[in-house]
């Protein structure tokens, strides 16, 4: 039986979808495991002499929930917003309502994208207005993406909306800045590490041809302080294999800007993928006493502290030879 809605009867919160709840096993009463436990028996252990039963008390009984003014669809009590589309469910829902309907027909500063969805809406839903039961394809959901995901939920459910639905993305400006860095955070492990290693070993390569180019370690001398005259006389002085190392530095240069507009392109597509596949992965290996929704928000999210450990190599690598006067 599904609790979601109803209330523990020792401490009257409702009950979640990530709660531990136990069920007495003489009258069917739900409880949190901690307030049974504190409590040390059924909270309606009075009633079992009478032959209480739990369901059948409550079967006929409505929940209380709130219906959606724009959606109508059915939320929780204690929802303040819809999870669905990300509504206000306040005191002021038909006032909001209105408001929403006029910047639907009107048009607003503040909208999210063509689908109408109010700009508030992308920052308090955590799905941006997407529904949580909308098939995201391999019998993945938005709702269970968004537990994957956990952080900045609003931005990608709303672009793997558009993959799955126009097969439109965006451009990911994080990911094109840092590359295989930002798949380590996003805990795309095996990409992340070959296309970290692959921009490294392009930076060193860089860093080194500087250090033996004369017309970087200073070698050869700017005779003007015109940028185009002084490259001219730059490279009439210089030497064959200066020359020759100038347009590989260079060469390199444009190889890492296309490298990283290339994931900045891609990223979402392949952060959708991935998400996918862990989460289907998650709930063909969850076990029986585990809570399928606990583990995806375990195992997704992000990486922090290796976010920073990259940071600091990245700047370490970057600087350092620099510092140290381009010397290896």
């Amino acid at each position: 039986m599904d609790y979601i809605g109803n209330k523990c009867p020792v401490c009257d919160k409702y009950f979640h979808a990530d709660d531990d709840i136990v069920v007495c096993p003489e009258c069917g009463t739900p409880h949190h495991r901690e307030c049974y436990e504190q409590l040390g028996h059924c909270a309606n252990e009075a009633l079992h002499s009478r032959g209480y039963d739990y369901n059948q008390e409550n079967e006929n009984k409505t929940r209380d929930i709130k219906i959606c003014p724009k959606c109508g669809k059915q939320n929780e009590a204690d929802c303040f917003f819809c999870k669905y589309c990300g509504t206000s469910l306040t005191e002021n829902t038909a006032q909001n309502f209105d408001n929403t309907q006029q910047q639907q027909q009107y048009g607003s500063p503040f909208s999210a994208g063509q689908g109408g969805t109010p700009f508030n809406a992308a920052f308090l839903d955590p799905l941006a207005g997407v529904p949580g039961d909308t098939d995201l394809g391999d019998g993945v959901t938005a709702g269970e993406a968004a537990k994957y995901v956990k952080n900045n939920t609003p931005y990608f459910i709303r672009v793997f909306s558009n993959i799955k639905n126009f097969n439109r993305s965006k451009f990911n400006f994080a990911a094109a800045l840092f590359t295989g860095g930002y798949m380590l955070y996003r805990k795309m492990y095996k990409l992340g590490a070959i296309f970290a290693a692959l921009q490294l070993a392009l930076m060193v390569l860089q860093f080194y041809l500087e250090s033996i180019c004369g017309i970087f370690n200073g070698s050869v001398s700017l005779a003007s302080t015109d940028i185009f005259s002084g490259y001219s006389n730059i490279l009439s002085s210089a030497s064959e294999q200066d020359i020759n190392l100038f347009f590989l530095i260079e060469t390199i240069d444009i190889l890492l800007l296309i490298f990283r507009i290339v994931i900045g392109l891609c990223f979402n597509r392949m952060y959708f993928t991935h998400c996918k596949k862990q989460i289907v992965k998650i709930k063909n290996d969850v076990t029986d006493g585990e809570n399928p929704e606990t583990v995806l928000q375990t195992k997704g999210g992000v990486n922090t502290p290796l976010a920073i450990s990259l940071l600091i190599t990245a700047m370490i690598v970057t600087y350092l030879p620099r510092l140290l006067g381009g010397v290896f």
